[in-house]
């Protein structure tokens, strides 16, 4: 999240210079990879401006390269396959043993790009969906055209099939729904193309209760992963901004009036560490009901057992669903002591949550860390030998 953060910036900074722009994205990957489809490098035609496509070993040839396999205007992909222990994987330094594949195209010409509709959607905090034409077949959709559609329904399109076009409008819809990437063939009466379908979600919501000197490095991690980080307390809110100038938004109020200023939903993740109880106490009856997906409370077991007796006492008695999204000590078991170390236990097991992990060794771990992209064998397709640079020609000078 931070790295497209950093991508959009340098983007609004570069587009006036009248430099030539350009845009690496990752679309298909196969066996290991460092990085994921999604992944992004803004570049010039001289140097790299902010994102990465690999662990650094693609981002220098595919900047010395970008500016002229791209220089008819047209998008082009390329692939890197390391699969096989030869000349090329070894001259190229490739360690991942997979394969990946890379759009590269031009921010040129005055219709929105897929980073202006990006940076609206990240703006507003709102999830986007983007179907990409990677690979054209039959007909005459070109690669790179693309179907891009919010969460609001604003949808923008370069695809010039209707019926194509309809049909990534329905894709868009259903990734929106599930939330998941992917990469598929369709077919209408006129063409034959391969997308890949990206879902890229605004920055995770983290709200701080609490502004103590162990809040500010949990504002610095979370801020260095690219979260939106609010910071609640009962100082005005011009103080806490002094205090805590990284984070994105401050509420200063009265325990009892802060959750009322804040737009808590389902993505928001909630720690408490006002070292208050009576505070605690007023900010955990009203954070249990909410929509909110993570509550994490700060301080021994034994306070927060404490903490809701006193609620069940009130005659608040949380569902168990409620209890399952209350975290309570706060954190992953890695023996942290101060500030420091605290706060990266946190936002630790705050990722961990997000991403879905139980947050252990990878060394225990049996599968995969990243797991397989769903099956994908329908090439090769008419004309693909057109569309995709292989990937020997990493090696021509």
């Amino acid at each position: 999240m931070r790295e497209l953060s950093e991508v959009l910036t340098a983007y609004r900074a570069a587009r006036a210079s009248g430099e030539p722009l350009l845009l690496a994205t990752l679309v298909r990957v196969e066996g290991s990879t460092y990085r994921r489809p999604g992944a992004r490098m803004l570049m010039t035609g001289e140097r790299q401006l902010a994102g990465g496509i690999s662990g650094g070993c693609l981002e220098s040839d595919v900047l010395r390269k970008a500016l002229w396999r791209t220089e008819q205007g047209e998008a082009v992909v390329i692939q890197y396959d390391s699969r096989a222990d030869d000349e090329f994987a070894f001259t190229m330094g490739l360690g991942c043993n997979g394969l990946v594949e890379l759009l590269l195209e031009r921010l040129e010409g005055s219709r929105p790009h897929v980073l202006d509709f990006l940076e609206r959607s990240q703006a507003e905090r709102v999830t986007a969906a983007i179907a990409t034409v990677v690979v054209s077949g039959t007909g005459r959709e070109r690669v790179g055209a693309r179907v891009m559609r919010d969460a609001l329904g604003r949808t923008d399109s370069s695809v010039q099939d209707e019926a194509l076009r309809a049909l990534l409008m329905e894709d868009l819809a259903q990734a929106l729904a599930s939330g998941h990437s992917g990469y598929q063939r369709r077919e209408t009466d006129t063409c034959v193309v391969e997308v890949a379908i990206e879902v890229v979600a605004p920055p995770v919501p983290l709200v701080l209760f609490g502004t103590g000197f162990d809040v500010h490095p949990v504002v610095e991690l979370a801020k260095n992963i690219g979260w939106h980080v609010t910071v609640v307390g009962t100082r005005p809110s011009g103080n806490l901004k002094t205090r805590f100038p990284r984070a994105d938004a401050w509420v200063g109020a009265r325990a009892g009036m802060t959750l009322d200023a804040l737009n808590l939903d389902a993505r928001t993740l909630a720690v408490l560490m006002t070292h208050n109880f009576t505070e605690d106490e007023e900010l955990l009856s009203r954070l249990l009901p909410s929509p909110v997906r993570y509550i994490g409370v700060l301080g021994p077991r034994r306070r927060l057992e404490r903490l809701l007796t006193t609620l069940e006492g009130q005659g608040i008695r949380p569902t168990p669903a409620q209890l399952a999204r209350l975290y309570g000590p706060v954190g992953l078991d890695i023996g942290a002591e101060g500030a420091d170390e605290i706060a990266l236990s946190i936002v630790s097991e705050l990722q961990s949550f997000v991403a879905g992990r139980e947050g252990g060794a990878l060394r225990q771990r049996t599968v995969p860390i990243h797991p397989d992209p769903e099956p994908f064998v329908a090439r090769p397709l008419p004309r693909a030998a057109e569309n995709i640079v292989q990937a020997t020609c990493a090696l021509e000078s």
